[in-house]
Order: structure tokens, then sequence, then C-alpha cells
């Protein structure tokens, strides 16, 4: 999986995870749902070559991986994401098996899903600058397998995001129509690319430290709003 997949992946997961914690807005006639949200936010998105040790419990010798924080102030923030585990091959340059878009995985294949573990909040520490030149997160994760367990471990968390190039603006909007009616989305960014500091790390797991990996990372605020009418 290139970089600019791994950018088209977490694009639209952070859309969709900012879309999805928002509190509903009082509903317009013949609306079922309308929400919108708007927050400072850091994100990357990642590939870790190589197995990982065994109290990470994190099978597999490749691991796709997204981070999200949403700034709320006072050094505090909302953390959320996901790392797909995968075991491929000797010799194939690792890949998301089922593309990361909710397709099943196939049963036999150079690469294999071996499990997902999701992030969902932590005890963390959060600095982002205005002009968005640089972003910090420190403390510990909780991560767990989504099915409202316990978190299964807390590993420590120290990532450095600084950016680079000119400030950007960017938006996504879509419509689609089911039998449950119409949906309509955007969701609007204005940032920067941003770069991974060397040693940034989620507990074992370091950011590009070995051959084959990458991330994929930006920094800035969003506005995103959604509308379901049956």
């Amino acid at each position: 999986m290139s970089a600019s997949t791994l950018r088209r992946l977490g694009t639209v997961a952070v859309s969709t995870a900012a879309l999805a914690v928002v509190a509903p807005s009082p509903a317009l006639a013949g609306d079922l749902f309308f929400s919108k949200s708007s927050g400072t936010t850091a994100s990357v998105t990642w590939l870790e070559v190589g197995e990982l040790p065994e109290a990470a419990n994190a099978p597999g010798n490749a691991h796709f991986g997204d981070l999200f924080v949403d700034d709320l102030g006072g050094g505090r923030a909302s953390v959320f994401g996901s790392v797909h585990d995968v075991q491929c091959d000797d010799g194939v340059t690792p890949y998301l098996p089922g593309g990361g878009h909710g397709e099943p995985a196939p049963e036999d294949g150079p690469c294999r899903l071996l499990g997902i573990r999701f992030v969902d909040g932590g005890q963390v520490t959060f600095t982002i600058d205005r002009k968005f030149t640089t972003a910090t997160l420190t403390g510990t994760l909780a991560v767990g397998s989504g099915h409202g367990e316990t978190p299964a471990s807390a590993p420590p968390v120290s990532i450095t995001w600084t950016g680079v190039g000119d400030i950007y603006s960017e938006r996504q909007s879509g419509t689609f129509v089911d039998e449950y009616g119409t949906y309509r989305y955007r969701y609007d960014f204005t940032g920067r690319d941003a770069a991974v500091a060397p040693g940034s790390r989620i507990g074992p797991m370091v950011f590009d430290d070995e051959a084959g990996e990458h991330s994929d990372s930006r920094i800035g605020r969003y506005r995103s709003s959604d509308r379901q009418r049956s």
C-alpha cells in the first residue's frame, strides 16, 4: 500500500469519525438526522513492518494504523484510531486485505488479516499551535478489540508533528441515496501536511525506523456536517 493510499484512507476515516462523535442538532422538518462539528486536529496513518514484542499483543509482521487527535483545550484531547495486524508471506510488499473499506478479507492470499485493535481514549496531553507548525501528544492510549470490554492495553505514546509546506484548504462532500432516504455530508479542512519526528512511537512501535515503513500526517482545523432525510 502506497503512502497516497494511506492518505486517502486516513482522510476518509477522520471525516467519518468526526461526524460520528458529534451530538445531533434539532432536526429540520422531514430530516432524520442533522449534525455538525468543528475542531483542531492532528492525524497520522502508518505502516509498521516487522514483528513486535509479544507484550504488545500485536500478531503479524505488518501493522497498518491510524490515529486522530481532537484538541479539547487545556492540554486535553479526544483520541481515536485503529490498527490492522497483517501476516504477509516472505518477500511480499505488505498490503491491507480487503482494502480497508469494509470488504471481507480473502481467506487466502499473500497477506492475511489477523485482527483489528481500536484506540479509544486514554490519559494524554496534547498541544498544537495556532499556525499549525507543530503538535505533540504524550501519555498513554486505551487499546482494545472494540467489543466494549476493558481496554486490553495502555501503551505509552509520544508523537511530535511538524508542519511542512504551505497551509491549504480542501473540501469533501457527497450524497448517497438508499432505502432509508438521502444522506449528505461535507468535510472542510484547512491546515498543513506534517512529518512525524524521528523517535516518535506508540508502545514498541517506532515510526519509520525500518525499511519499507512510511507514515502520512497532517495538522489543522476541520468543519463537518451531515444530514439524512427520509
